[in-house]
């Protein structure tokens, strides 16, 4: 079962990562994707290796600087975002919670599914970007789903045996985000003005 739960994982991550994040940055932020990917994919890659958006800062703000984003954008998405725009973490905190609890037998009506996704929105804004920080506060969000700390405390030794491999795709998803969201504050940026 557990390797449904990777699955899954990996390919919502992906989806996310490599469909809707591109699109958005076509479409809203005038970048093509093969840029977008292109020249960042060295943020992605070390984001993926060291397992830390917060480690990655300094080859995101490179990457940015080749898109030819501007440094106020760039800097304001990159350190704010490292800290408050973890996508990857607010997914898998979701995804996560709602496996565990479906995989132990436990009912989720539609009012706790919903506070599992503020749970997890609240916990992927207020999470440093350091390694294996998703699972840090994974307990919290099981907590508000309702599940019992008994169960919680038995759940968490299942997930560590494929957090390995999903914390480095929701790190490279997490660096993916700062740098939409740093192509979108540029593209809302007026132009400058020129002189005649």
């Amino acid at each position: 079962v557990l390797w449904i739960f990777l699955a899954a994982m990996m390919l919502g991550l992906a989806v996310h990562a490599l469909l809707y994040y591109p699109l958005v940055a076509w479409v809203v932020g005038k970048k093509n994707p093969k840029v977008y990917l292109g020249q960042g994919a060295d943020a992605i890659l070390t984001a993926v290796s060291c397992n830390s958006s917060l480690a990655t800062v300094p080859i995101t703000l490179r990457c940015l600087e080749r898109m030819n984003v501007s440094p106020q954008s760039s800097r304001l998405a990159a350190c704010v975002g490292t800290n408050l725009n973890n996508d990857g973490i607010t997914l898998y905190e979701a995804m996560a919670a709602l496996f565990l609890a479906q995989a132990l037998g436990y009912d989720l009506p539609m009012a706790k599914q919903i506070l599992i996704v503020l749970a997890s929105i609240i916990a992927g804004a207020g999470v440093a970007g350091i390694p294996e920080a998703g699972l840090i506060v994974l307990p919290l969000v099981l907590a508000a789903a309702g599940l019992p700390d008994h169960v919680i405390i038995a759940a968490i030794p299942l997930i560590m045996t494929v957090d390995w491999i999903i914390a480095r795709a929701r790190s490279g998803v997490n660096v993916m985000s700062d740098m939409l969201v740093a192509i979108l504050l540029d593209a809302g940026q007026p132009a400058p003005a020129t002189v005649p």
